[in-house]
C-alpha cells in the first residue's frame, strides 16, 4: 500500500507536466518552447543543466539543439570527446533507456577518467543521466542529457523513471508546436502533410500523417521514411534550382508538392491530387478571386489583368474541369473535395 502511494504520488507531477506540455503548444512561442519545456520539466527531475539535441540516423549528426544552464562550450566539448565517451555506444544500443554514466563508471572511475577531466570537470559538471528516442519510420532521433554540479546529488530511480516518460512527451509536444506554427503560416496548403527535411532531402521533423502517405503511394515493407523517395526527390531538387519560378509541382501522377525555404532548410508540403491540381497558378488564382465572390472586374483589378482575360481564364477553367457554373466550381473547391 505504501508502495502503490509512492508511486501516486510520483506519477502526478508527470501527468500535470505531460498536460502543460500539450497544452502549451498553441500559446508558447515556438523558438521558446523547447527551452520552456525543459524548464517545466525541473519541477519533476531535479537537475541543473540539460542539452536536448535532434538529429538524423543517416547522417549522424545533430541539427538541433537547445542548451538549458550550460555553457555553449559543452556542446564543442561532447563533439571533441566523443571517441572516449562511454555513453555513446551505450545510448544507440539501449533506445529509449535513460542511461546514467554511475552505472558505466562508478565514481573511483570515472572522476579519473579523461572524459570527466577534460570534457566534464572544466564546466563544473558531476552527473550525467541521457536517453535516446529513435523514430524507426523516419529514422529521426532526440537525445535528451541531464546534468548535475554537486557530485553528492547522484541521479535516483524515480529520476531515470521520469526521464524515460518525459523524452516522449517533450519530442512529441515540440512537434506539434512546429507544425502547429506552420498551419498558421498564410501560404500553407490547404489539406497538406507537411515535413521539414535538408537540401539532400532527409527529413528533420516529419508529420505522421505524411510518413502514412509516403507508405501509402510507396509501399515498400520494412522501409524507412527518412528521405524522400526518389521521384519525391527528382521534384523537390527541381523546385530548388528554381525557386522563383512555380510553387507547386505534380510529383506522379497522385501526389501535389510544394517547398518553402524555412531558416536554413525547407518546408516540405505533400497533398493527394484534388480536382484543382490540374490548374495552372494563375487559374488557381482566378478561381480564388471568383470564390469570393468578385467580379470580372473587381479580379482583374486584383489580378493586375484585363476583364476578358479574366472572362477567358475562368472559360478555360470550366473546359479543363468539364463544369459549367460557379456553383459547381464552388463545389469542386471546398476542402472535401481534395479528399
Amino acid at each position: 500500500m505504501i508502495t502503490q502511494d509512492l508511486n501516486a504520488a510520483m506519477a502526478l507531477p508527470m501527468q500535470q507536466l505531460i498536460s502543460r506540455l500539450y497544452t502549451a503548444t498553441s500559446r508558447i512561442e515556438l523558438q521558446e518552447f523547447r527551452h520552456w519545456a525543459l524548464a517545466q520539466l525541473q519541477g519533476v527531475i531535479d537537475f541543473d543543466g540539460a542539452i536536448w539535441s535532434n538529429g538524423h540516423q543517416q547522417t549522424l549528426t545533430f541539427h538541433n539543439r537547445t542548451r538549458f544552464n550550460v555553457p555553449e562550450q559543452l556542446s564543442e566539448r561532447l563533439l571533441k570527446y566523443l571517441a572516449i565517451n562511454p555513453m555513446a555506444d551505450v545510448l544507440l544500443s539501449n533506445l529509449g533507456k535513460p542511461i546514467d554514466m554511475q552505472d558505466l563508471l562508478d565514481d573511483e572511475a570515472f572522476y579519473q577518467s579523461q572524459i570527466y577531466q577534460q570534457c566534464f570537470q572544466p564546466l563544473g559538471i558531476e552527473r550525467i543521466l541521457a536517453s535516446m528516442h529513435l523514430d524507426e519510420r523516419s529514422g529521426l532521433f532526440t537525445l535528451l542529457t541531464l546534468y548535475r554540479f554537486e557530485r553528492d546529488k547522484p541521479f535516483s530511480a524515480a529520476d531515470k523513471a521520469n526521464q524515460s516518460i518525459a523524452l516522449y512527451h517533450l519530442l512529441k509536444s515540440a512537434e506539434h508546436a512546429l507544425f502547429i506554427t506552420l498551419e498558421q503560416q498564410p501560404d500553407s496548403a490547404a489539406l497538406s502533410h507537411k515535413g521539414i527535411c535538408d537540401s539532400q532531402g532527409y527529413f528533420h521533423q516529419v508529420q505522421s500523417s505524411m510518413l502514412d502517405l509516403l507508405e501509402q503511394h510507396y509501399p515498400d515493407p520494412g522501409k524507412s521514411y527518412d528521405r524522400l523517395p526518389d521521384d519525391l526527390l527528382a521534384t523537390f531538387s527541381k523546385q530548388l534550382q528554381s525557386p522563383n519560378a512555380i510553387e507547386e509541382f505534380a510529383a506522379g501522377d497522385n501526389l501535389q508538392l510544394k517547398v518553402t525555404d524555412f531558416n536554413e532548410l525547407f518546408i516540405v508540403e505533400l497533398w493527394p491530387n484534388g480536382p484543382l491540381d490540374i490548374l495552372s497558378n494563375r487559374e488557381k488564382q482566378v478561381v480564388a478571386a471568383i470564390n469570393q465572390g468578385m467580379t470580372f472586374k473587381q479580379a482583374a483589378q486584383v489580378l493586375n489583368l484585363s476583364p476578358s482575360t479574366v472572362s477567358n481564364h475562368l472559360y478555360r477553367i470550366y473546359q479543363k474541369l468539364n463544369i459549367g457554373s460557379k456553383a459547381q466550381l464552388r463545389s469542386l473547391s471546398s476542402p472535401n473535395a481534395h479528399i
